[in-house]
Formats: structure tokens, C-alpha cells, sequence
């Protein structure tokens, strides 16, 4: 004889598997049960949460699935890209934000660059270097970071985002062009350069990121170390030492990527 009572077990299996339990056992069983009722509670999304924060147990017809999906996830170049150690991963980053800072200094230099103070120059470039490059270690090492990195994350992701606004504040020390200082120019131009070279840099980190659900103070992150990747190439770009275009033009790309990355990341979140 079938039994026509649920229990609590069979209901939390309901949402694991991604099912909606529904149905006359259910709702005989929700009015004699105060906790399973929780989980109905404004359209069922403690339940729906329960499911997504959960692996519903494999039946013994869908392991070879499971298994075979496993498999071409762990192939291709994403996979070989992931596989990589963080050190060389964060380096992979690095290289890219030096080869455009390479290109811009050979093939697209700021014109007063020979009246540029070569200390205050290199410093600006060294602290965006050396910024990436901890940054990008921080943020690819993913689920291997610490407990209790959670906070830590927040605090590096928000002075990643400040730091180009720092560096437009040392800038104009070392110009010594006539004009530089006044020269307002146009910041949605080098906004729309800088933001369209970094893009292989966001692509980059995709392809480096081991993690399927990426928190979204990672996204920040990420979105923050292509702001400073453009800052680098736009300081040996552009001359222009007007604190307001430095601040609109520059500094901002961080913020707008990390804003994006954000935003990106809850439909994806969602599926």
C-alpha cells in the first residue's frame, strides 16, 4: 500500500532537484508542518534559495551525464588557462596591461614626454604596476583564499578603485608643459580608448577565473584592475595634467568595469 504522507526530507529534495513540490501531499503536509511552510513563504524563495545553494543527489541513470558534462567542462582552452598556477595566471595579467603600456610608449607617446618628470613619471607607473600585480594574484587565487577574506576582499576591491583617483592627484606634479595643467581636453575620449584597449584584460581574466559563480566582490575587483591596466597606458597616452580630465577620463574606467562586472553578474547568478 503507497503511503500518501510526505515528510520534511522529500519536500527539501523537491527543491533541490529544482522542482516547485506541489500537489494535495503537499498541502496536507505544510498545514501540520510550521518549517516546511518557511519554505513556501513569499513564492516559495527560501525553497528556491535552498535549491540553488544545493546539489540535488544524483540517481544512479544520471551519473554518466554528470560525469560526461564534468569531463567537457575540464577540456578546451578555458580548462588548460584554469589549470594554471596563480602566480602564472596573475602574471598572464600583468603582461598584457605591460604590453599595452609597451605600445604606448613606443607607438602612441604622450607629446610632453620629454618634459615630463621622468621620477614623477615612473613612479605613477610603478605604483599601477605593482597594484596589478597584487592585485591580480588577490584575485585569482579564488576559493583558495583564506576564511574570513571575505572583509579583506571588500576593503582591497574598494582601494583598488580609489587608487587611480590617487595617481590623477600626482600627475599633474611632474608636468612641466605650458598648458598641460589647463589643458581640459576631452575625457570621454580617452574614457572610450581606454576602456576599448583593456578589454582583452577583462577577457583575460575570464578565461583565468576558476569560478563557475564568482562573488561579486571579485567582479569589482576585476572590473577595478582594468581601470588601473587603462589608467597605465592612458598615463604614457595622454598629456593632459587638468585634474578634472584625469578624474572623468581616467580614473572613472575602473569604477564604470567594476559596475558592469556587478550588474553582469546577478542575471548570471540567477540561471
Amino acid at each position: 500500500m503507497r503511503r500518501n504522507a510526505l515528510d520534511c526530507a522529500e519536500i527539501r529534495n523537491g527543491f533541490v532537484a529544482g522542482r516547485l513540490p506541489a500537489g494535495p501531499e503537499v498541502e496536507a503536509h505544510l498545514q501540520s508542518c510550521p518549517h516546511c511552510s518557511e519554505l513556501f513563504a513569499k513564492g516559495a524563495q527560501l525553497g528556491r534559495q535552498l535549491g540553488q545553494s544545493a546539489l540535488p543527489e544524483p540517481q544512479p541513470g544520471d551519473l554518466f551525464t554528470l560525469v560526461n558534462r564534468d569531463l567537457q567542462r575540464e577540456s578546451g582552452l578555458r580548462a588548460t588557462l584554469r589549470a594554471l598556477p596563480t602566480g602564472a595566471r596573475a602574471g598572464g595579467l600583468l603582461s598584457v596591461a605591460l604590453a599595452l603600456l609597451a605600445y604606448e610608449l613606443g607607438f602612441n607617446r604622450r607629446e610632453d614626454f620629454a618634459q615630463f618628470s621622468p621620477l614623477v613619471f615612473w613612479a605613477v607607473v610603478a605604483l599601477l604596476i605593482g597594484a596589478v600585480a597584487l592585485g591580480a594574484v588577490r584575485l585569482l587565487r579564488g576559493a583558495n583564499a583564506p576564511l574570513g577574506a571575505a572583509a579583506r576582499d571588500r576593503g582591497v576591491a574598494g582601494a583598488l578603485l580609489i587608487l587611480p583617483a590617487i595617481a590623477a592627484l600626482v600627475v599633474p606634479i611632474g608636468s612641466e608643459m605650458p598648458g598641460a595643467t589647463e589643458a581640459y581636453g576631452n575625457p570621454m575620449g580617452c574614457f572610450l580608448y581606454g576602456s576599448a584597449l583593456i578589454v582583452p584584460f577583462v577577457l583575460l581574466y575570464w578565461l583565468f577565473e576558476r569560478r563557475d559563480s564568482v562573488p561579486v566582490t571579485s567582479l569589482v575587483s576585476a572590473g577595478a584592475l582594468a581601470g588601473i591596466a587603462a589608467n597605465l597606458l592612458l598615463h604614457a597616452h595622454c598629456f593632459s595634467a587638468h585634474l578634472g580630465h584625469l578624474l572623468l577620463g581616467h580614473a572613472s574606467i575602473g569604477a564604470v568595469w567594476a559596475l558592469g562586472l556587478g550588474l553582469l553578474s546577478r542575471p548570471l547568478q540567477a540561471r
